[in-house]
């Protein structure tokens, strides 16, 4: 039968302890696989060893016990005597030599050799006996002597069988030997003894065999058990400390590795360094590749990080872990252990390097002197990982931003210290990437802020502190209003009304974006509502949709829901988009439009003119309506390029069949302008500020945003202050 090998994942190959999957039928028995032979000698060792004692001990009673019944039966003679005199020394020896410690990595052929001296001490002795009279090999006393060597052989001594053969054929050639030519037995008497003798052995031996066959099967089988076991816990222990993909610690372990050096840097009073990497646009690579190029190109990344930190940078975790583990290999296989041999090959390998998120690394810089040398450590970083790297036969180039946070100054302990690094990296990547940035206090101040201000905006949306603000639309020639565009504000209870601009971003960061947008729709739609039933005029509503909406399948049915709900009808509803969430995907977002033109809903194409503003694509966009960015209309009575490009605005509006509505009008002269261009439809500070509910009802009353108060001397239209 071929023997095969099988080995364990993970850690338990690389320590050399594989598992033989089959047991060769042979006389000898014996694992083809050293070590696994090896596990299974240690495995009994322990075991037989104690055995083994106990029979020594044994033997000596029962050489003690003939002693007297041969001296009791018969005289005492000198060779009587030399029981006591040599096959008890002798036994008193193999006793002392398994008593000591390293007894149990040869015991099996050294307690044969003493089990071999003693028989042919016996043989000796037995034989002068009977020159002296006594009961020798002529008894059955001699017989029996011999017969408890071979079992002994066999039975006591067999976990490797073929020691224990070559000590039963010895004992038994000797016996034979002694009976045929020195015990001057007759022939018969002596074949008589002869055949007693070797169906002894035979019998002896087949037990050995079979015994020795069946423990060696049962050990495959606890063998393959608990190493399965092992190595579950083992893949389990290295999820919960090392990142799958590249190998590298995880932040629980980093942390654990890291505490260390940073208690040795404040004993010595040195100074260390957390560089948190974020590699920019990696997610672009998962999408374009997929997540399996993806993840080889993130093990590439993290094994430039490793090669191009030195050994001086890195943080020396443990150094004797390993001269211990070596110390103690073969002997213990427990997870601890494991995972103790594990950290210590890290430390050795890779320094104190982790992977902390999808596209996140640090790495711990110890006895800095000065922040330049962590300056310098990072710029080699930032280039290794510039460096082209192969996806599908593709050479594409990534970049890195790489916060720095320096200890003991920026924090004091490996938590801090990595959020001070995460604070800082937000900064490179915001300044446009591929650069390093150091941690200061403002930025925690302004982190902490920004974290409570996210928690105080949710609860705004749960607890009714958003309202809505509403900004005129109107013509400019009859000052008439056409519409209105509603603006949240938040109004907070300890920071007053903000603005838009101060929560909107962070509501888009922080995925709070979807229920703000619902919010806002909802509340859009019952003033509506109420505005019919207070008999108003009905006049469309624009709302500000954010990118996200696009991309909501379900976002037709909501507004539906709405229109149900409240009883509208959609054309009451005009939803702003801006030009550049449009044009992120043509085709998708052309599906979506045609969708709710369809129900019925008004499309207003905000900021045109500040993206792309391709006119192809503009040509696909079922939109309703057009709006001037308020960067054109700031100069544009004065000439130039901003009144030229609002004209062609206009005119290209006017072609496409759009109603066209002018942003930001502040001066009459700006609107005079517009006017004498074709555009009527304005919108701005001239008019009006965003007002309140009540105050825009007001304005609905009259249908002109005039005030009461007097207005100005050449004005055409009065204004409102919001």
């Amino acid at each position: 039968m071929r023997a095969s090998q099988t080995k364990t994942p993970d850690t338990l190959d690389t320590h050399g302890v594989g598992i033989a999957a089959d047991l060769p039928l042979r006389l000898l028995l014996r694992f083809s696989d050293a070590a696994f032979e090896l596990r299974f000698i240690k495995h009994y060792v322990a075991f037989y060893l104690r055995y083994a004692q106990v029979s020594l001990l044994l033997g000596m009673v029962l050489v003690g016990g003939d002693y007297l019944i041969d001296r009791i039966a018969h005289a005492n003679g000198p060779a009587n005597l030399l029981r006591l005199t040599v096959a008890v020394p002798v036994l008193l020896a193999g006793l002392g030599y398994s008593l000591l410690p390293r007894a149990r990595r040869h015991w099996q052929p050294v307690m044969a050799s003493f089990i071999v001296i003693v028989a042919m001490c016996l043989i000796d002795i037995l034989v002068r006996i009977d020159d002296e009279g006594g009961a020798g090999l002529k008894s059955w006393v001699g017989v029996l002597n011999f017969t408890f060597l071979q079992f002994y052989c066999f039975v006591i001594l067999g976990v490797q069988f073929r020691y224990a053969l070559v000590s039963g054929i010895a004992i038994m050639a000797a016996f034979l030997y002694a009976v045929w030519v020195h015990a001057g037995l007759s022939t018969q008497h002596a074949a008589y003894w002869t055949y007693h003798v070797v169906t002894v052995f035979i019998l002896a031996a087949g037990i050995g065999w079979w015994r020795e066959f069946v423990l060696r099967k049962e050990f495959m089988a606890r063998v393959e058990l608990d190493d399965s076991r092992v190595a579950a816990e083992q893949r389990a222990l290295r999820l919960a400390h090392y990142d799958e993909v590249t190998g590298l610690p995880n932040r629980r372990l980093f942390a654990e590795l890291a505490a260390p050096a940073l208690e040795r840097s404040r004993r010595g009073g040195v100074g260390c360094a957390v560089l948190h990497i974020e590699i920019d646009r990696l997610r672009g690579v998962h999408d374009a590749f997929g997540r399996v190029q993806g993840d080889m190109v993130l093990a590439a990344i993290a094994q430039r990080l490793r090669a191009c930190i030195r050994g001086g940078d890195l943080a020396a975790v443990d150094p004797l872990g390993q001269e211990r583990l070596q110390a103690d290999e073969g002997i213990s296989r427990s997870p601890m252990a494991y995972e103790q041999r594990g950290r210590a090959t890290f430390v050795h390998e890779a320094g104190a390097v982790a992977r902390l998120g999808d596209n996140a690394f640090s790495i711990l810089v110890v006895d800095l002197d000065n922040q330049e040398r962590a300056s310098i450590v990072a710029q080699r970083l930032i280039a290794a990982v510039a460096q082209p790297i192969v996806v599908d036969a593709q050479s594409m180039v990534l970049t890195a931003s790489i916060g720095i946070a320096l200890f003991p100054g920026d924090a004091k302990d490996m938590v801090g210290l990595s959020r001070c690094a995460e604070q800082a990296v937000r900064v490179a990547v915001e300044a446009g990437g591929a650069q390093h940035q150091f941690f200061d206090e403002a930025l925690n101040v302004r982190a902490r802020d920004r974290v409570l201000l996210e928690t105080e905006l949710r609860q705004a949306i749960q607890t009714g502190q958003l309202c809505l603000h509403y900004q005129p639309k109107v013509d400019a020639v009859s000052a008439g209003l056409v519409g209105a565009e509603a603006l949240v504000r938040w109004q907070h209870p300890r920071r007053g009304l903000i603005q838009p601009a101060g929560f909107i971003a962070l509501a888009e960061e922080s995925g709070l974006i979807a229920p703000l947008t619902d919010w806002v729709l909802d509340d859009a739609c019952k003033s509506l509502r109420r505005w019919s039933d207070l008999g108003l005029p009905a006049l469309p509503l624009s709302v500000n949709l954010p990118a996200s909406s696009l991309a909501d399948a379900s976002l037709p049915d909501k507004l539906d829901g709405l229109m149900r709900l409240y009883r509208l009808h959609p054309s009451c509803l005009m939803l702003e988009l801006t030009e550049t969430m449009v044009l992120h995907d043509v085709a998708a977002a052309t599906v979506m439009l045609d969708r709710l033109r369809a129900m019925g809903f008004g499309l207003s194409l905000d900021d045109f003119g500040t993206g792309y503003s391709s006119l192809s694509h503009l040509k696909r966009l079922p939109m309703n309506e057009l709006k001037i960015d308020r960067a054109f209309i700031t100069d544009v009575a004065r000439g130039g390029r901003d009144s030229a490009l609002a004209v062609a605005i206009i005119a290209l509006g006017s072609e496409l069949g759009l109603q066209v509505v002018a942003e930001g009008v502040e001066t009459e002269e700006q609107s005079a302008f517009l006017i004498g261009r074709g555009c009527v439809l304005q919108q701005g500070y001239l008019f009006s500020r965003p007002v309140p509910q009540a105050g825009f009802e007001q304005m609905l009353e009259t249908g002109t945003t005039r005030s009461v108060a007097p207005s100005h001397a050449n004005a055409t239209v009065g204004t409102v202050a919001g």
